[in-house]
């Protein structure tokens, strides 16, 4: 079998929706069985830099903080956790633990305003200083600390209260502060009025501090005595409730005039102010408490679409339209909402899909009457309808919606009122809003197109506490997040290490220690050992004199945790929990790297880089490859460079490339919460559960005399308009690259990252369709035309212009329009290309649009008109075949047949529908001849007819003709599948070229359960490939060969075989969607009569639905030669691509053996089985008993074996099915499956499901190699899963180096050969499919090319 160069171009999707075809996988049929939320560890530093102040009023350190805490009081659905830079590494202060569970309570809150701490002597009161004075001699001076939004419910008991100073200077004297509080249910802030501190009414309870109270040195930070008594008195107080105001009144007085204690304030702006730690009694938990919850639809399961006739159909958009539902339904999981809480403000908040064009939308929004409602996993008919529902909020005139944008809706505080107060609601149940009543159209994301973007809800209340409910992880992290000061240096990577450390659950190393004693004192006061939640492990041990209420004492900064602590892992699955990050902010250079040794071992390698960046890339890159990674888990890493220079934002930068994250450069607060906020919008919609993240794709080729590799994309809609893509990108090895060179393919789901960079686009696109790509490149002068018959295409007559008199009403469908010629104009302008309906939202309804149409089911192929110039064609649903070029990605010209402009108008309403519109949505294929170039282009799903375009001319094409279904000779083509086969044959004494193809689809295929003859379809053409001419055709009526068993449709290619290499087809296998296959045979030379002849070679399918096998794609034949036996092996599966999502057929693929093909009868015609062959003539190889370990099953297994025509293997119950063409390499079978949710056992099965690569032996099915190493071969050795989701493309091999061929399925390319290092020995494989595909070649030496090829790769020829 012989190599060759192939093309290299992808089609890809982002998920779809339809009533049939593949396109149902994608649209909420199937939902994903286990969701983890992503992890995500903040690194932040902690050097002495971030004190510096950028000519502002507050430090890095503290702009840090209050960005981070606003982004922690907001995110939804993350596991978030926190580390900080020590000298040495730095510690986990707090565990990635999930964002709202519940913990005990321990509040740490600081001064968030400058009028918050003031203090009074003499009756004045001063609110602005950048340090507070306790004491000044022997003057009694009072100080004043306003803690905003203490959540503390009201009665709980407080168990541990105390205040905590930074010092400003060190001051032994003593001193006596008396410590109450003012006697208010919500303090008020200070302002600069005589005795505002002084006169305030105190509590009752006052506690001394005159014992322990001497100030220490400056930076140095220092406890109070307990304040309980006091904070409980002000907690009790009936009016008091959790989330009020308090304020603390300490009356101080020196009794020496030495006495000085002064302590950092709000104002001097380094995030220092006093703070106040209060511990409650969670049990004791039962008073009036205020909140602001936020809660975000956090599952595809619970975000549900119900149409008029009462099902489920739920995809990428949200569309509140009438034509598409009556009904939205969201759920929102675990609403702490006390039973009978006072709810003043609620609304939802959507994330527009996509651009509206009016201001008049409105709908009603309800919720369920019901106290705990379950989701929408399993789906009753009309299960919105006929909820029990509350009373309505009206919606109306609601503006228009952009795309990406929030929008709230009006109140709904009276709804959830209404659930809270049924005698049945208890605080933690669920809650769903049910919309209704949709006039107009807008639309908005659902979790599983963008989780960041799904519909949140946001409730304000006021209502008694539910003990164990009142302290989460996210309030635990803001009182960490406050606890961070700065000073020391800037250990990026050593940090890095213990994160690494952390995620891997291996040994505690930095976070063991404070440091050791060549670290400053006043890092080690700072910082922390790591957390003791974060490890297993004995307690940390506290030095003599440090205490759990000062740990930043200097007595604590030799707090060490034993030897001998092992990190507890966030990562408890791997196989499931691949979302994992690291988001590290840094303001300066890397440096105090002590962990090249350490790295370079956990690696197993030697790092790259210097000084203090060293090791840094290679643990980022290392971690971030699933298959590499030292810890067994992958971790992404991101980057924020605040306020930093070039050399420290370049590493930066660096690290988030390697690390596969994303790098965000912020010079200030507005800049830095945005890079939070950001970062955690990505987080989020990473494949968090597994729904099928960015793309599926369909097919790949390769320009040959490059490493260029263009996508063809597309993302689906709610409505007609899916917008569609094409991107470049290169190859090297078995890498797809981006233009910065790095890696373009997620390491975790095998699709384009977030972070990848197309070649044309300006900005990173990573897998956002509609960014970048050529359709960036679109602009108002495209040379668009339209075609009715053969002839010149480009010219003024064809143009695709409004100011084209021959494109008229009629043409365009819209001459029944009240206003038809306005719409004619608008339409003509919005089809080629000008923005009229503002889809940018820039307000410009003149300027481009940039958006193309979508290529599902067209793959696109490369013409190389010299070696410098190339264009690549790609055929869409709006009914255009573009022509791109390589180099720039500009449009050479687009081209439309007039019977499609009738559908334009569906796409220019933008009319929201279950039912994708499709246009040219078959495949392209190419041929070169006399200096000629021919493109034939089939329709599929979007019609009956095949176009012969001449494109010799790259800018000028040609329309030769066109076959149209249903025309004379052409009664039986239904939609044109099948690809058509370019080849040659001899009809009498003339050699003609000719295209070979079945007769295509059967709409009615998308309905039918049991197995029955079709209308049309059920057909092989012949036709002359330079003018379409008829030349022969087979079925079972009206046909040159008349064949009985030709019930049912042919949507394959039909496999042709010129077994002797003369150039003339000599054989033809055809599959069709009744499970048969056929053998016709070609004898050159004969006139039409007796041109072919042949029949059934075998009969796979059945009768009852369970057996009703259907083959849509071709199989792949070889020759087996031996002393033995002499037969054509043909390889084929089956599937039901209509509805791939099908779980009662039993697919299998099947090997038969066509001894037929080397004998003839006396009529000179190559002899087919007495009866074909069924599956009972073949051998059962399902469970690979072959090979048995018994060797008595093992022998009668070889004797059966020897005895039939071939072999079968069952796929897994639940769905699993062939759904592409099978590939015979090396006398091995490599092919694919798709496996629907229910197919798979795991328990993180995708919900579009996942596909399978095979590669098992041609002569008996048996796998090739003991893949997972058990010494044993079954089954299992058989296949490799694939990182994608949704249906695998075809196979292709690439070779680049003939000793180093590739084997690409999409994205996920791998070795074909055992690749050897320098000294010969064998490269670890790094990759479930490289494990597989390294052995179709082995240790591969190729010495002579065989004369024989696959009939695949002889297609690759023309």
């Amino acid at each position: 079998m012989k190599f060759k160069l192939f093309f290299l171009l992808f089609c890809l999707s982002v998920s779809v929706r339809v009533l049939a075809d593949d396109l149902e996988i994608y649209f909420g049929a199937s939902t994903e069985q286990v969701k983890y939320d992503p992890n995500v560890l903040f690194i932040m530093d902690t050097s002495g830099s971030m004190t510096a102040t950028d000519d502002t009023d507050e430090s890095r350190m503290l702009r840090v903080q209050n960005a981070l805490k606003e982004t922690l009081r907001s995110v939804t659905n993350v596991n978030a956790g926190l580390m900080r830079f020590s000298d040495y590494g730095g510690p986990v202060l707090y565990p990635v633990r999930p964002i709202d569970d519940a913990v005990s309570p321990e509040l740490i809150t600081p001064i968030v305003q400058g009028s918050d701490d003031a203090f009074e002597r003499s009756g004045s009161v001063s609110v602005a200083e950048s340090m507070l004075t306790l004491t000044a001699g022997s003057e009694q001076i009072y100080t004043g600390l306003r803690y905003q939004a203490l959540h503390i419910p009201q009665g709980a008991t407080v168990t541990s209260a105390y205040l905590r100073f930074s010092s400003l200077g060190y001051d032994a004297s003593a001193t006596g502060i008396q410590i109450g509080a003012e006697l208010t249910p919500d303090s008020t802030t200070f302002i600069n009025s005589q005795q505002n501190i002084s006169h305030r009414v105190t509590t009752s309870n006052q506690v001394l501090w005159d014992q322990d109270n001497d100030w220490p040195s400056v930076g140095d930070t220092i406890a109070s005595t307990d304040i309980s008594a006091v904070i409980q008195e002000v907690v009790d107080q009936s009016d008091w409730c959790g989330g009020n105001d308090l304020s603390i009144i300490l009356t101080s007085q020196g009794l020496s005039s030495q006495s000085n204690r002064v302590a950092d304030s709000f104002e001097q702006g380094g995030g220092l102010s006093p703070q106040l730690v209060v511990v409650y009694d969670e049990t004791t938990a039962t008073g009036c408490i205020t909140g602001d919850l936020t809660y975000q639809i956090d599952s595809q399961s619970n975000n549900a679409e119900e149409r008029s006739n009462g099902y489920q159909s739920t995809g990428s958009e949200l569309s509140f339209y009438p034509s598409s539902n009556d009904y939205v339904g969201l759920r929102f999981r675990n609403i702490a909402l006390p039973q009978g809480a006072i709810v003043s403000n609620a609304y939802l908040e959507f994330t527009a899909y996509q651009n509206s064009e009016n201001n008049n939308a409105a709908m009603t929004i309800q919720a369920a009457n019901e106290a705990d409602p379950s989701g929408f996993r399993n789906y009753p008919r009309y299960l919105l309808k006929n909820k029990s529902k509350t009373a309505a909020i009206t919606w109306s005139g609601i503006a228009r919606w952009y795309r990406n944008r929030n929008y709230q809706s009006p109140s709904v505080a009276s709804i959830v009122n209404q659930l809270v107060n049924r005698g049945d609601w208890q605080s933690g149940n669920d809650m769903m809003f049910i919309l209704s009543d949709f006039s107009q159209y807008r639309g908005a994301y659902t979790y599983s197109e963008r989780p960041s973007g799904a519909v949140k809800l946001v409730i304000e209340f006021q209502g008694q506490a539910t003990p164990g409910q009142t302290s989460t992880v996210r309030e635990h992290l803001v009182s960490k997040v406050d606890e961070l000061s700065a000073s020391g240096y800037t250990p990026i990577v050593d940090t890095l290490y213990e994160g690494v450390l952390y995620y891997g659950g291996l040994a505690v190393d930095y976070g063991l220690t404070r440091g050791n004693s060549s670290v400053s004192n006043t890092v080690r006061r700072n910082t922390r050992v790591s957390h003791r939640l974060s490890y297993v492990g004995q307690d940390a041990a506290l030095p003599s004199g440090c205490e759990e209420d000062n740990l930043n004492s200097s007595n604590c900064i030799t707090q060490q945790i034993p030897q001998g602590a092992s990190y507890i892992s966030p990562v408890t699955d791997r196989q499931c929990q691949v979302n994992n990050h690291i988001v590290l902010l840094s303001d300066g250079e890397a440096n105090n790297n002590h962990s090249v040794d350490k790295i370079e071992t956990l690696l197993s390698t030697t790092c790259t880089g210097s000084g203090g960046e060293k090791c840094g890339l290679s643990l980022v890159r290392n971690v971030a490859d699933s298959e590499e990674s030292a810890i067994g888990s992958r971790i992404i890493t991101h980057t924020i460079g605040f306020a930093a220079n070039v050399q420290a934002n370049s590493f930066l930068n660096q690290m988030a490339l390697q690390g596969g994250g994303g790098f965000y450069q912020a010079d200030n607060s507005q800049e830095l919460l945005g890079a939070f906020q950001s970062i955690l919008k990505t987080v989020k919609d990473v494949n968090a559960t597994f729904v099928s993240p960015g793309v599926a794709v369909n097919q790949l080729n390769r320009l040959t005399h490059k490493d260029e590799l263009y996508f063809a994309l597309f993302k689906p809609s709610e409505g007609s308009n899916w917008p569609g893509n094409l991107k470049k990108y290169k190859i090297d090895g078995d890498t797809i690259l981006d233009r910065n060179g790095l890696s373009a393919i997620d390491d975790g789901n095998g699709f384009f990252s977030e972070q990848a960079h197309s070649y044309w686009s300006v900005l990173t696109d990573g897998n956002d369709v509609r960014q970048g790509g050529s359709a960036s490149k679109m602009s108002l002068s495209r040379n668009m035309f339209t075609f009715t018959a053969p002839g010149a295409i480009a010219n003024t007559d064809n143009r695709v212009h409004e100011s084209n008199s021959n494109i008229t009403e009629q043409a365009l469908g819209i001459d029944m329009l009240d206003d038809a010629i306005t719409v004619r104009s608008n339409l003509l302008k919005w089809v080629r290309g000008v923005d009229l309906k503002d889809d940018d939202g820039d307000g410009d309804t003149s300027d481009v649009r940039l958006q193309m149409g979508d290529p599902i089911h067209s793959q696109p192929v490369i013409v190389n008109y010299s070696a410098t110039d190339s264009a690549i064609f790609v055929a869409t649903n709006q009914g255009f075949l573009h022509s791109f070029d390589a180099q720039t990605g500009s449009e050479n010209f687009a081209v439309i047949p007039q019977a499609l402009l009738t559908n334009l108008h569906e796409f220019y309403r933008e009319n929201t529908t279950s039912n994708h519109i499709y246009g040219l949505d078959g495949d392209l294929v190419l041929r070169h001849f006399d200096e000629k170039i021919y493109l034939y282009v089939g329709m599929r799903r979007g019609g009956r007819n095949y176009y012969i375009f001449d494109i010799t001319s790259k800018t000028n094409p040609i329309l030769v003709d066109q076959i149209i279904g249903g025309s004379s000779g052409f009664e039986k083509l239904g939609q044109s599948w099948s690809r058509p086969t370019v080849t040659k044959i001899k009809v009498g004494e003339i050699v003609r070229n000719v295209l070979i193809f079945g007769g295509g689809y059967d709409v009615e295929q998308d309905n039918k359960i049991a197995r029955s003859a079709d209308n049309v379809g059920n057909a092989v053409f012949i036709v002359d490939a330079d003018n379409g001419e008829l030349i022969w055709s087979a079925s079972n009526s009206g046909a040159d060969l008349l064949l009985t068993q030709m019930q049912y449709g042919i949507p394959a290619r039909i496999s042709v075989i010129d077994r002797d290499n003369d150039g003339l087809a000599d054989h033809m296998y055809v599959g069709d969607l009744g499970g048969q296959l056929f053998r016709l045979d070609i004898h050159n030379g004969a006139e039409r009569s007796l041109l072919v002849s042949g029949g059934l070679l075998a009969d796979l399918g059945g009768d009852l639905a369970e057996d009703n096998r259907r083959f849509y794609y071709a199989p792949d034949v070889a020759q087996i030669s031996s002393a033995e036996q002499n037969f054509y092996a043909v390889a084929i599966g089956s599937g039901y691509r209509a509805h791939p999502l099908n779980s009662q057929i039993q697919d299998s693929f099947f090997m038969l053996k066509d001894y037929g093909i080397f004998t003839v009868n006396e009529q000179g015609e190559y002899i087919l089985p007495e009866s074909a062959f069924t599956r009972s003539d073949l051998y059962d190889a399902s469970e690979h008993l072959l090979t048995s370990a018994d060797e008595t099953v093992k022998s009668a297994q070889a004797e059966l074996f020897a005895n039939r025509a071939g072999w079968l293997v069952d796929l897994g119950s639940g769905g699993e099915k062939v759904l592409a063409s099978p590939l015979i390499l090396n006398y091995q079978v490599f092919f694919t499956t798709y496996l629907p949710a229910t197919a798979n056992d795991s328990l993180c099965a995708p919900p579009s499901g996942n596909s399978r690569a095979y590669l098992v032996a041609l002569a008996n099915g048996n796998a090739v190699v003991d893949i997972n190493n058990d010494d044993q071969t079954t089954h299992q050795d058989r296949y490799a899963d694939l990182k994608q989701t949704g249906i695998a493309p075809d196979t292709k091999i690439l070779i680049e180096d003939i000793l180093q061929p590739v084997v690409c399925l999409g994205t996920e390319c791998a070795s074909a050969v055992i690749k050897v290092d320098e000294q010969g020995n064998e490269i670890a494989c790094r990759s479930a499919l490289g494990c597989l595909s390294q052995n179709i070649y082995g240790r591969f030496e190729r010495i002579l090319k065989s004369t024989w090829k696959t009939e695949i790769e002889k297609q690759e020829d023309e």
